[in-house]
């Protein structure tokens, strides 16, 4: 297997590779969000509306404790927006996600 991508290593089943990359990436800039603001753990749970195990949880990678719903949430939380936007003529990215800090 030549595959420079973790997860398509791990999983032969496309909609599994989709979902988990998807969880790493918003996982990634939620914890490189989070770790900018040189806050406690406890501190980050309180904003973040979680547990502090949950952050725990979050900043040790265990992705398979978290939805993108609730990856989703964290961040919005944490002061940014996603703003989508769907091209349907772009076949190789019709759908395109960016996350911005939101005007609060």
């Amino acid at each position: 297997m030549n595959s420079q991508n973790i997860f398509q290593m791990l999983s032969n089943d496309p909609v599994e590779f989709n979902i988990d990359a998807l969880k790493a990436k918003l996982a990634v800039a939620l914890v490189a969000l989070c770790r900018d603001e040189n806050l406690t753990q406890a501190a980050i749970a309180e904003k973040l509306q979680v547990s502090q195990p949950r952050v725990s949880n979050l900043f040790r990678g265990r992705l398979e404790k978290f939805s993108i719903d609730s990856l989703l949430s964290m961040l919005i939380r944490s002061g940014y927006k996603i703003e989508t936007s769907f091209d349907p003529t772009n076949k190789a990215m019709p759908i395109s996600l960016e996350v911005k800090r939101a005007a609060l």
